[in-house]
């Protein structure tokens, strides 16, 4: 069997399969964004890591080093916020061709370290090596209070689905670059913005069981939740927050404008569950202390009702997880 037949989520499930830990103080392991490990010092040490492969996750005839850099670094932040963390350290390798230029890593570097300053992330090490294509690995290393961590498992029957901001908007910018289209609105494509504030305030309130980042799409995001926490959920299409740059790029494309919120990955908001009746109070609080609007997009429910979509005439199917997979043939282009 090849790679590409298993499939990406499968393949990390058969190579963790054998994995089990050698020392005490793993709390949260491969299956959540990011591992959490205990600390001498009370907290929780979270570990992530992201790779970046020329022409795969951005191109430089669409890209510019700067919003490479960044993007980069966003991605790895974005998975610390998800379990309710802080960014702290950054270890960063990059592999580059023989050709490219001095400039070009002088900005690359640039944008990493602006969005770093930030977050108030240090970047305290990594390395740097020869490739045939342009490779940027972050490890980032973040902490939370064993009380705040938030894991993709603590969903429970009853409790709401929602999300920050406004979804599909990375995906509508990839849109506008690889169409050409006459639009501007490329930024959450190209410079993400992790939801670091808006993680920690959810998290130390005490009212959300469970939380993820979008970085596949929201239809792969839920069943990731439900998978981890056993349970099913129910999804209104009509209630998935779209701006109006997604809808006009969708026109212009001739796409289903929620199959950029669904399907297209990378937009970095965060999507978590909590009880009905603390809706009003976190959506209030956000909104209050982010200026970050909260929306109820869903609902979960028994695992045996597994995950479903509504649409506007009431229509129920089954919503599958059909976001960026690296080694299944897809038609989800994640590439800039």
């Amino acid at each position: 069997m090849l790679i590409k037949e298993l499939g990406e989520f499968n393949l990390i499930k058969r190579l963790s399969a054998g994995l089990k830990p050698t020392r005490e103080g793993i709390i949260a392991g491969i299956g959540d964004d990011a591992a959490a490990l205990a600390s001498p010092e009370g907290k929780l040490l979270i570990v992530t890591t992201d790779m970046l492969v020329e022409d795969v996750h951005f191109r430089l005839k669409t890209a510019k080093p700067f919003e490479i850099g960044w993007k980069s670094m966003a991605a790895n932040i974005s998975d610390i916020a998800a379990m309710g963390g802080e960014p702290t350290y950054a270890f960063v390798s990059i592999g580059f061709t023989r050709q490219t230029k001095v400039e070009f890593a002088d900005e690359l570097y640039a944008g990493m370290k602006e969005i770093a300053d930030i977050y108030s992330v240090d970047i305290v090490g990594g390395d740097t090596v020869s490739a045939p294509q342009i490779v940027i690995n972050i490890s980032l290393l973040g902490e939370v209070e064993p009380e705040n961590l938030i894991r993709r498992s603590g969903a429970k029957i009853g409790d709401a689905l929602l999300v920050t901001g406004d979804l599909g908007g990375a995906d509508a910018g990839l849109a506008i670059l690889e169409n050409n289209l006459e639009l501007n609105d490329t930024k959450k494509h190209l410079m993400p913005i992790p939801r670091v504030k808006e993680a920690r305030i959810l998290a130390k309130s005490g009212y959300v069981t469970s939380m993820i980042d979008i970085s596949d799409g929201l239809a792969s995001e839920v069943n990731h939740i439900c998978e981890m926490s056993g349970t099913g959920a129910h999804v209104h299409k009509k209630d998935i927050p779209l701006s109006d740059n997604v809808r006009q790029v969708a026109k212009y494309t001739n796409r289903n404008p929620y199959d950029f919120a669904l399907y297209g990955g990378e937009d970095y908001e965060l999507l978590f569950t909590c009880q009905p009746d603390k809706v009003l109070f976190l959506t209030e609080e956000i909104f209050k202390k982010t200026g970050t609007k909260l929306t109820v997009v869903g609902k979960i429910h028994a695992a045996s009702l597994s995950v479903t979509i509504e649409d506007d005439s009431s229509k129920i199917t089954p919503l599958y997880p059909r976001g960026y997979d690296h080694f299944a043939n897809s038609n989800i282009n994640k590439t800039s």
